[in-house]
């Protein structure tokens, strides 16, 4: 793959005993990891320069997600943080439906999709009786870099590309006070890359074929306050 990129992550936090009134740190370093589904995308182009216009729809397999993020509360705005994260997803290719071809799934099926994508979010920790837990709601916008490596049919067919494109996230989770500095986090991010234009290489020649990429993973992870 051309960009195929694999994330180390590691996490090393003091652990300190917890106590009644928990400290304040501003700072914070966060580890996530977990499941990312792509959801199915309908790519529309041409079956070839000057062809008839064609449909590529792909279904892919649940696969994984990595993040890393730095962030920091607001102190004017209360319960505000801001963070910049980088995540890598990776899904394989389950299906493809190219309409060029008539009505059926296409054989011989091969390769995934990655994406490397930085975001600057802002997100607001709701406060609750409970001390330990704290629900979070975040909104973000950034860029993703999709990495196209799938091929079908026979001879075959080639999707090898890769985009950089505009992209947008919401967050919701939840995260746990395990002591003074580290917390444990659950969240959900449901992210979209707009306008992903990639090169599919077949009998006819080059195509441009584009959709809007959707994404939801379900990570766990730790932050560490400083």
């Amino acid at each position: 793959m051309n960009r195929s990129k694999i994330f180390a992550l590691a996490v090393t936090a003091t652990t300190l005993p917890a106590s009644g009134a928990f400290a304040e740190e501003q700072f914070y370093l966060q580890g996530s990891l977990g499941f990312n589904q792509l959801f199915d995308t309908d790519q529309t182009g041409s079956s070839g320069p000057g062809g008839a216009q064609a449909n590529v729809a792909s279904d892919f397999d649940g696969g994984y997600n990595l993040g890393i993020a730095v962030g920091t509360k607001i102190p004017a705005w209360s319960g505000v943080r801001a963070e910049l994260a980088l995540s890598y997803s990776e899904n394989d290719a389950d299906s493809i439906d190219f309409s060029g071809n008539g009505a059926g799934e296409e054989g011989n099926v091969q390769g995934d999709i990655s994406s490397t994508s930085i975001f600057a979010n802002l997100l607001y920790d709701i406060k609750t009786p409970h001390e330990r837990f704290t629900p979070y709601i975040g909104a973000g916008i950034g860029a993703a870099f999709i990495d196209s490596s799938v091929s079908y049919g026979g001879l075959p067919v080639r999707i090898n590309d890769d985009d950089e494109v505009f992209a947008a996230q919401l967050i919701a989770g939840v995260a746990y006070k395990l002591n003074d500095r580290l917390d444990l986090t659950f969240d959900a991010r449901y992210s979209r890359a707009f306008d992903v234009e990639l090169t599919r290489v077949g009998p006819a020649g080059p195509a441009t074929v584009s959709d809007d990429f959707d994404n939801l993973s379900l990570n766990v992870g730790l932050r560490f306050g400083f």
